[in-house]
């Protein structure tokens, strides 16, 4: 099987899980909870060099206004 691309991927479990529906709620909660201890968190220490710390926290921002702005 080829290996999916990270939007195929996650399109699969929001879609087709074997949890239904369940899996897209866990999904937006593990985006959730994950982008607010990246928020809350210093720079964890030395950066490795791949991705620096001010710009995961970025992600992490707009990942969790993203989320605040979804209409109910």
């Amino acid at each position: 099987m080829k290996r999916q691309t990270n939007v195929q991927f996650v399109t699969h479990l929001m879609d087709y899980a074997r949890s239904g529906p369940l899996m897209q709620a866990f999904i937006l909660e593990a985006l959730h909870d994950y982008s607010a201890r990246v928020m809350a968190q210093d720079n964890p220490g030395p950066e490795n060099g791949f991705i620096a710390w001010p710009a995961w926290q970025a992600c992490a921002t707009e990942a969790m206004q993203a989320l605040a702005d979804r209409p109910t």
